[in-house]
């Protein structure tokens, strides 16, 4: 038997001065008033009620209860308010971490706006390459970048390509490669040590670095061949700095996420910086 709706008959009896009064005002059967009092008395092994065929008067226990119980009831109350308040004028601390990537990347748009619109929420942003518990670390949303998704209740952003990219010079110079194996040969820079794990680099990788200038300054000087997503690359590309060169003969596909610890009830302010990104990605892909 549910105790709060125990608690709220036995305040209703009290306040209403009998079991039928209290059944009447509670919209149940007088039977049902009288079970959730048992249940209470039954529960704490004493009598609530002193009974007599005028009215229902409170035993000490009883009344001492009943004192408490009315704090219960009011905490309760102002508890659903402050979560409704909360849930119409969001505010606190956001805490999140995305990966490294995105510092380089239109993020820090992405966050500036998010606190115009909600100026009452703070956020603490943390930018790691390295696995999160979100759990342990207490964290409302984490932010991945995988080529495989094991986590459920994400929520999908984006899905990016990794390709093989070399500067006009170095393409003038060598030509272009026919074949995934050709782009093996040459010296390789990654953005990433997890672009290890699948086997696509069959080679030790001249340098291992998440900054994309350190990368591209390196692939200038070293005629080398950057293998990185491609919404690092994209400025780069428009640029005419470097070239696509593993297009039509490779394809490796990566995902953009996000994570939470909240199921299915997810906190308004959470709710409200997730649908930020979905609707900043699907504006960018609308205008590609």
């Amino acid at each position: 038997m549910d105790k709060l709706d125990c608690i709220n008959t036995f305040i209703s009896v009290v306040e209403t001065g009998n079991f039928s009064h209290a059944s009447r005002d509670l919209g149940i059967t007088r039977d049902q008033v009288s079970k959730r009092i048992f249940y209470l008395e039954s529960l704490f092994s004493t009598s609530l009620f002193i009974r007599n065929t005028r009215k229902m008067d409170l035993t000490r226990s009883g009344e001492k209860f009943y004192q408490r119980c009315k704090v219960i009831v009011k905490e309760l109350d102002l508890a659903a308010n402050d979560f409704i308040y909360d849930q119409k004028y969001p505010e606190g601390i956001l805490k999140i971490s995305a990966p490294h990537a995105f510092v380089q990347t239109c993020f820090s748009d992405i966050i500036s706006n998010f606190l115009i619109q909600y100026p009452n929420i703070e956020i603490d942003l943390l930018f790691s390459e390295n696995s999160i518990d979100i759990n342990e670390n207490k964290f409302d949303i984490i932010l991945k970048i995988d080529e495989e998704i094991k986590e459920q209740n994400i929520f999908l952003l984006d899905t990016y390509k990794r390709n093989f990219y070399a500067t006009t010079a170095f393409l003038n110079k060598h030509g272009k490669p026919k074949s995934i194996e050709e782009l093996r040969n040459y010296n390789i820079l990654l953005y990433s040590r997890s672009d290890l794990k699948d086997k696509l680099i069959n080679s030790i990788p001249q340098l291992i670095c998440n900054n994309i200038e350190i990368l591209l300054d390196f692939c200038q000087k070293n005629h080398s061949i950057l293998f990185i997503p491609d919404f690092l690359a994209k400025k780069y590309e428009d640029d005419g700095i470097i070239i696509n060169c593993s297009e039509n003969i490779f394809s490796s596909t990566v995902h953009f996420y996000a994570t939470t610890p909240y199921g299915p009830k997810t906190p308004k302010k959470v709710q409200l910086f997730l649908d930020s990104l979905k609707q900043h990605f699907q504006a960018m892909n609308e205008v590609l």
